[in-house]
């Protein structure tokens, strides 16, 4: 043992004093010591049900969607005389329009994920099964199955579209499909860009072959108004699309906007390329909503062929929520989001949860440049009841006006369609 009396010398202090701090590792003054990992594992409720390690590295979402829809169809003569062929019929009837599970997280920093499957019509389907990196050099990457980036109205998911199907220019409009894109924000998060290349994939994973059969789609956005904490806002976007449709021929058709109904025009038509465009405006004033998108699809025929048609589609529509709560905005995707009721339905203290009433009127036109496979026009009403931020019950009307080849042949079909959603 070394003892220190009152004879050591100041010099004798100094040496056992630089002997002790050479003993005692510290860190340099430029450099932090790496904090250690936190493992700890909290579990919490957020639009489904989140796992999440306390340093936020790791990260499990659990989530799915259920839609129960039924649907009542009154088509005058002319209407049966066009659509009724063979065994096609228009006929009331039920379904599970969507019926999802979804996982989803992240790993490490920078690694995202998702597996999402849809079981609706006893069948699986991919929604959604990917892989992306996220903050690399040049924005993210994801590489799998998923929405190609085309539309305001596509790429706002289904849970928050105002109406229980989308519009009629839909028919134009790419989505899932497996490919590679990349993307990201600018403009201090007021503008989105995405790109990618995509081949025109099966709705189970089965291997794509064949030469060509890619296609390129991109989509700018941009927020020039966004005020009030996101409830007064204005959005533009356009999108564009090159396809090198499969056997070189493109199909477009459309149902009446009710997914129980069979098509009510079709086409297929010699295609060596199919060229999209597609401009959208969005404008939300608290409870008001207004929206709508034109899409032009150039069909470019094969060698010899004697036609190059161009078919159109479009809508318009404005939406209420009469308990005044806002449309929401996601700023990542340049879409819109949920309508958040102030306070839940049939809850222990009462609560009338949120009511939206919407209107829109859509239309696509499959004539030209000698194909006339007709035009279709719907005029849709809606109402919205949101019990909480999970649960919707909504309401159809449909007056959908068929204009075939023969315009004698006009008709008209009323359809009423109900929906319970529970999206979690």
């Amino acid at each position: 043992m070394l003892s220190i009396s009152r004879r050591t010398t100041p010099f004798v202090l100094l040496l056992l004093s630089a002997s002790a701090a050479a003993q005692t590792p510290t860190t340099p003054p430029s450099q932090e010591a790496p904090k250690p990992a936190d493992d700890t594992l909290r579990v919490f409720f957020k639009d489904g049900v989140r796992f999440e390690t306390g340093d936020k590295r790791y990260k499990l979402k659990i989530g799915g969607r259920i839609n129960y829809d039924m649907a009542f169809f009154d088509p005058d003569d002319d209407t049966k005389a066009v659509v009724e062929t063979g065994t096609t019929r228009i006929e009331d009837g039920s379904e599970f329009r969507r019926a999802r599970l979804e996982f989803s997280g992240e790993v490490g920093d920078r690694v995202e994920w998702a597996s999402n499957f849809d079981f609706a019509g006893g069948t699986t389907n991919f929604r959604g099964v990917y892989v992306g990196m996220k903050d690399l050099p040049y924005g993210n990457l994801r590489a799998g199955q998923f929405k190609e980036p085309y539309g305001l109205e596509q790429i706002t998911s289904a849970n928050y579209i105002p109406f229980m199907e989308r519009s009629l220019m839909n028919a134009f409009v790419p989505a899932y499909n497996a490919g590679v894109m990349v993307y990201d924000q600018m403009a201090s998060e007021r503008m989105t860009w995405s790109a990618g290349v995509f081949r025109n994939a099966s709705d189970n994973g089965e291997v794509s072959k064949g030469d060509g059969e890619w296609a390129v789609t991109a989509r700018v956005t941009g927020l020039p108004v966004y005020a009030d904490e996101g409830r007064d806002y204005v959005h533009l976007g356009l999108s564009v699309s090159q396809r090198n449709p499969t056997d070189d021929t493109q199909t477009f058709s459309s149902k009446p906007e009710a997914n129980l109904a069979p098509a009510y025009v079709s086409t297929t038509v010699p295609a060596d390329d199919v060229s999209l465009v597609g401009a959208e405006l969005g404008w939300v004033n608290g409870p008001l909503t207004v929206s709508g998108e034109y899409t032009l699809a150039m069909v470019d025929g094969p060698s010899g062929s004697t036609s190059d048609p161009d078919f159109n589609g479009y809508y318009v529509q404005a939406c209420y929520v009469l308990t005044g709560e806002s449309r929401a905005y996601s700023k990542t995707t340049g879409a819109f989001g949920a309508v958040r009721p102030a306070e839940n339905a049939l809850g222990k203290e009462g609560g009338h949860g949120a009511w939206e009433v919407g209107a829109r009127y859509s239309a696509i036109d499959l004539r030209d440049d000698g194909i006339d496979s007709g035009e279709l026009h719907d005029a849709t009403l809606g109402l919205n009841w949101y019990l909480n931020p999970n649960t919707r019950v909504m309401m159809n009307y449909v007056l959908a006006d068929l204009d075939p080849t023969d315009p004698a042949a006009d008709g008209e079909t009323n359809i009423l369609e109900l929906r319970v959603q529970f999206n979690y």
